[in-house]
């Protein structure tokens, strides 16, 4: 049996200090933290993002419970693409992109049509 106080207070708790580490990893104080604390800072931030990312299980209830978590999934897709092409044009404007953000785009891009054809293939 699972725990109702995990369920109701891990995602917002995780939500919190995702939030808190990437701001502190951001150093928007200028404050420039020695060595090992920024590797340890970065490390917590990654498990973390791992964790909420692809280890946190969602448990589907009724139909109704699915499609919030299906209009979530799509929200959240939605939201990253516009907040990676803002940062493509703001960096393309500067004459500065990141070849991350490329890469990020086109895999968020590339697993949507794959799975899509998976979907329609195979199902």
């Amino acid at each position: 049996m699972r725990n109702k106080l995990f369920d109701t207070v891990s995602p917002y708790f995780i939500t919190l200090s995702l939030a808190v580490l990437l701001v502190l990893l951001a150093d928007p104080l200028g404050w420039m933290p020695p060595m090992g604390a920024m590797v340890a800072l970065l490390a917590a931030t990654v498990l973390l993002i791992m964790f909420a990312g692809f280890v946190m299980q969602e448990n589907g209830g009724d139909e109704r419970d699915l499609l919030h978590r299906l209009n979530a999934g799509r929200i959240s897709y939605l939201a990253g693409i516009a907040a990676l092409t803002l940062a493509l044009i703001v960096q393309g404007l500067a004459h500065a992109i990141d070849p991350w953000i490329l890469i990020t785009l086109g895999a968020m891009v590339v697993a949507k049509v794959v799975a899509h054809f998976y979907s329609d293939r195979y199902q």
